[in-house]
């Protein structure tokens, strides 16, 4: 979920900012704009490395809020500027608005703009260091695939059109005749002396794509391969770890009945459940204030009830009565029958577009999580007839059903599109990643993209 790389990438944010705003503080308490106060005096007595750390927090937050953290490759430098310039505008915001809350953590004004000026100069410098030592010095590592299929063919363009993930195409194995449909790399015919190829080009590890029988003389000579400690892995292992989300074209029904890695641990889910009920009830009692005048807009803009019952699917495809405030007319499906919402639905209402795009239509499923039929993070619930319709084009779309549904999820917080059946696809791929790696520190990562998600109106219909 984390990539050791972004971690590196924060980190060194933290140490430039932090020290940039210390120089400035040196600068300008030594003789500078407050000849009264010395940088022993601004750490010790006027609470300064906590004002630096509201400051940098601001900043890291800003550019997290900005994906600044996901899209780590410099392609446009003057684009890289303005988002920087926004970041630090926001937090002079920021210290505008403490200073009328808590004036003690608020940044002295002049280091506050020669440290973000300083800073913004700083930070162009490191992000374009970083960007070069992660190509060049740390380098990439070398992959090679073997066998031409639609997933190998995939993973082999995301590679090539993303090289700041860390991997390099080298070469495939393929027959003769796939050896022009291939993108880039070196071509090995399959049955050469592959131990000889592979010696020459020196991959870091193999892709296998497709179905590999281990008693013939390519399945022994990968074994052999993974003996010597070369790293072979399948496509499907690759797509998770570049896309986090399984490939469904890899997926089988073996896997799903005997490996565990589809059966989450029973204490975890266990505590989820713990977690889920606590936030939850706390949750409703904070916003009971909300969701009163929720229920007086929704009752004056529309007539019809304020809490909307309908029928979706939980745990092991057992069904249940989801609660949420009525965001469209009364009796809108009757004419399109149950379809998802889509962009500028004249179904919705006046209140219930405002309330779709902040979430507050959601909160009263809470209840539904202090009554054990949701989680807070998991599939979104699905409707019995939309799931029987796309079970005809996507049989496996049941698996969803190995855990309980969520109010937010992982599918939801990479915002895929439901036009179409592609589209699902790709979120049945989210959630299946999250039901093969569930774990407390993904809900919380799930809940707190979530936040972002609300902050900024990102998704909502």
């Amino acid at each position: 979920m984390i990539r050791l790389r972004t971690l590196a990438l924060v980190l060194g944010d933290l140490l430039v900012l932090a020290f940039c705003y210390l120089m400035m503080a040196v600068v300008f308490t030594e003789g500078g704009f407050y000849p009264d106060l010395s940088l022993y005096l601004f750490i010790n007595e006027s609470n300064g490395l906590m004002r630096v750390a509201v400051v940098v927090g601001t900043l890291i937050l800003g550019m997290y809020f900005l994906d600044l953290y996901e899209n780590t490759r410099i392609f446009s430098r003057s684009r890289l500027i303005e988002e920087f310039i926004l970041v630090f505008g926001v937090a002079f915001l920021v210290q505008g608005l403490m200073f009328y809350v808590q004036g003690g953590l608020v940044m002295a004004r002049w280091i506050m703009i020669a440290g973000s000026a300083l800073a913004i100069i700083a930070m162009l410098w490191w992000r374009w260091l970083y960007s070069l030592l992660l190509l060049r010095v740390a380098g990439r590592q070398k992959v090679l695939f073997m066998g031409n299929t639609a997933v190998a063919r995939r993973m082999a363009e995301h590679i090539e059109k993303y090289p700041q993930l860390g991997y390099q195409l080298v070469g495939w194995v393929t027959e003769e005749d796939e050896a022009g449909t291939v993108p880039g790399g070196n071509w090995i015919r399959l049955g050469d002396d592959l131990d000889s190829k592979v010696a020459e080009i020196k991959p870091d590890r193999i892709v296998v794509s497709g179905e590999l029988d281990p008693d013939t003389a390519l399945g022994k000579q990968l074994l052999r391969f993974s003996m010597k400690g070369l790293k072979v892995e399948t496509a499907g292992d690759l797509h998770e770890r570049l896309l986090y989300r399984v490939c469904l074209e890899t997926v089988t029904p073996r896997e799903l009945v005997f490996s565990k890695a589809y059966q989450p641990s029973s204490w975890v889910l266990s505590l989820q459940q713990l977690y889920c009920w606590v936030i939850s009830l706390i949750g409703l009692i904070l916003s009971l204030p909300i969701l009163l005048l929720v229920a007086v807009a929704v009752r004056l803009d529309s007539p019809g009830p304020v809490i909307l019952r309908q029928t979706r699917l939980s745990k092991g495809g057992v069904p249940f009565s989801l609660l949420k405030f009525r965001s469209m007319y009364v009796n809108a499906d009757k004419m399109s029958g149950p379809v998802r919402a889509m962009e500028n639905d004249p179904r919705i209402t006046r209140v219930g577009r405002w309330i779709r795009v902040s979430r507050l239509d959601e909160i009263p499923q809470f209840w539904n999580v202090l009554r054990g039929e949701m989680s807070l993070v998991g599939p979104r619930p699905e409707l019995p007839e939309l799931e029987k319709q796309l079970l005809k084009d996507i049989p496996l779309y049941q698996q969803r059903h190995r855990v309980k549904p969520g109010i937010t999820g992982w599918a939801q917080i990479h915002h895929e599109p439901e036009d179409s059946i592609n589209a699902t696809v790709r979120k049945l791929e989210y959630d299946l990643y999250y039901i093969k790696n569930l774990t407390i520190v993904m809900d919380f990562v799930v809940m707190f993209h979530t936040l972002k998600a609300v902050m900024l109106r990102i998704g909502a219909r």
